[in-house]
């Protein structure tokens, strides 16, 4: 199958594998040193917890061309997704995936099909993948070829796009879940994240200096976040993950994940560093967030403003990590 992947940083890297692998004909659009290291040297991924490199060679364009695509993935930073819509538009392709957190969705859905002169169905999906880009090459964590939660904004996958997406995949060990309202999963997944981005920016970045106090602030302040959307009336994507906040068995494993993650260079790779390397993304994603609290002003959230408020103010955290993608 053609596939057009938009955006080749950690997710879209570890996406391009998993579809190369599956003998796809794979085509990413990338832009300045990056478009040419791969057409230098492929797609030189090192998986982290498998501890094996790998080397793709996919075709590299600098933009989308006229080419009959069964699939589009874009998968970019938020606001950066935005600044793309109308190339997606124009992509001769029936189905196209935005990948990547995202608080636009109803929005970017919106402007995709008025703009599109062909009919299209846009999807959204999130790859759970970490890791970072230095010297010419990835380093991607994940389980398996990776997990990819896809749906639409407010419906279920269609049985045909299931069976395309099956296709796709066929022969890899790339998870594919669905979900029946991306937008709300992309709402509760930034509600989740925020109060880690938080923390780490807290932390200088270095959540092995995160207290057992300051773990315990960072998940009420979720469970803060998760009543806010759903006193504004989304309903909690996935289904009943909001026992990852309250008192019992799934808060205390969700604790003990944390502190691990804060103590090992395993979480670092799955935290901290994308906060090192995308704060503009964070700070996207956080004043977005602040648009949702903006309309209930009066709805209670102490621990999520306590953390926010510990952090360092925007400018000092840009001062501190200057921007440099590597999603």
């Amino acid at each position: 199958m053609r596939v057009l992947i938009y955006g080749a940083g950690v997710i879209g890297g570890q996406l391009c594998h998993a579809l190369c692998a599956c003998g796809n004909k794979v085509t990413v659009v990338a832009r300045g040193a990056w478009a040419d290291t791969l057409r230098k040297e492929g797609l030189r991924i090192h998986h982290y917890i498998q501890k094996k490199d790998t080397i793709d060679h996919p075709m590299v364009l600098n933009r989308p061309d006229d080419t009959k695509y069964d699939i589009v993935f874009a998968v970019m930073q938020y606001k950066q997704m935005e600044a793309i819509l109308e190339d997606l538009a124009l992509v001769n392709s029936p189905i196209v995936v935005l990948v990547g957190n995202n608080l636009s969705a109803s929005e970017m859905e919106k402007k995709l099909l008025e703009t599109s002169p062909n009919p299209k169905s846009i999807l959204f999906g999130f790859g759970s993948t970490a890791g970072t880009r230095e010297n010419g090459k990835l380093t991607t964590v994940h389980v398996g070829d990776g997990k990819l939660t896809i749906g639409k904004a407010h419906s279920s996958v269609s049985k045909t796009e299931k069976t395309l997406l099956k296709r796709l995949f066929g022969g890899s060990k790339m998870s594919v879940s669905y979900c029946d309202d991306m937008d709300a999963w992309l709402k509760y997944h930034a509600a989740f994240i925020l109060p880690i981005v938080y923390l780490c920016y807290k932390t200088g970045c270095d959540l092995k200096k995160s207290t057992r106090a300051d773990r315990k602030l960072m998940l009420n302040a979720v469970g803060d976040a998760y009543h806010l959307l759903m006193s504004l009336g989304y309903p909690v994507r996935p289904v009943g993950d909001e026992r990852s906040v309250e008192p019992g068995l799934t808060r205390t494993l969700v604790t003990f994940v944390i502190w691990l993650m804060s103590i090992t260079r395993l979480g670092a790779l799955c935290t901290t560093e994308h906060c090192k390397h995308a704060p503009a993304e964070m700070r996207d994603l956080d004043e977005a967030f602040h648009k949702f609290i903006e309309t209930k002003p009066d709805f209670p959230i102490p621990s999520f403003e306590e953390l926010y408020s510990s952090m360092p103010i925007w400018e000092k955290v840009f001062q501190t990590y200057p921007q440099n993608t590597s999603r």
